[in-house]
């Protein structure tokens, strides 16, 4: 009984997540200047607002000392260049997703053989050629791609998860 009043739950809310995870993804598709610089944004003030929270904490419990106002001053820095100077923010991300797709190429060749017995190999493969080319793409046009391509790819990421997520939920209703 409770099972199933909670998968009804996640049911009903991963609808509504999905839906506005796919529309986001459209907009980072279609719109990926836009998406990439409210990306800077968002990130420019999440880091903000963690170093104001540090700071307080920091204050309200008399921690005093140089070495526990060194975070907080970091994340306010951080967060000012962001801010202040989007493009600075634009090509650190646009660094961020090539390292991360040659850790993922990393990775999957990694996992191809771990679970080559199963016939995994070849997908492991190819998923590490393609990400290793995503990443490579990226740094060849680096800065300049970074506006185009954070935007872009985030946006397929968060319509995939999303398609994904809408799937899932269709599949509990089902049951």
């Amino acid at each position: 009984m409770i099972e199933e009043i909670w998968l009804d739950r996640f049911s009903k809310n991963s609808k509504k997540a999905a839906i506005i995870m796919m529309l986001l993804g459209a907009a980072g598709i279609l719109l990926p200047q836009f998406f990439t610089l409210a990306l800077s944004y968002f990130i420019g003030w999440l880091l903000l607002f963690a170093a104001l929270t540090q700071a307080y904490t920091i204050y309200h419990y008399k921690q005093n000392t140089v070495m526990t106002w060194l975070r907080p001053a970091a994340n306010l820095l951080i967060s000012l260049v962001f801010l202040l100077n989007p493009n600075i923010a634009i090509a650190t991300l646009g660094l961020l997703l090539a390292f991360y797709f040659f850790m993922d190429a990393f990775a999957s060749l990694f996992l191809g053989q771990l679970f080559r017995v199963h016939g995994s190999r070849v997908w492991g493969i190819v998923n590490a050629i393609l990400s290793f080319f995503l990443g490579v793409i990226i740094l060849v046009n680096w800065p300049v791609s970074s506006a185009l391509l954070v935007g872009i790819f985030i946006g397929i990421t968060l319509f995939f998860d999303g398609l994904m997520l809408l799937f899932l939920s269709r599949n509990i209703n089902k049951k």
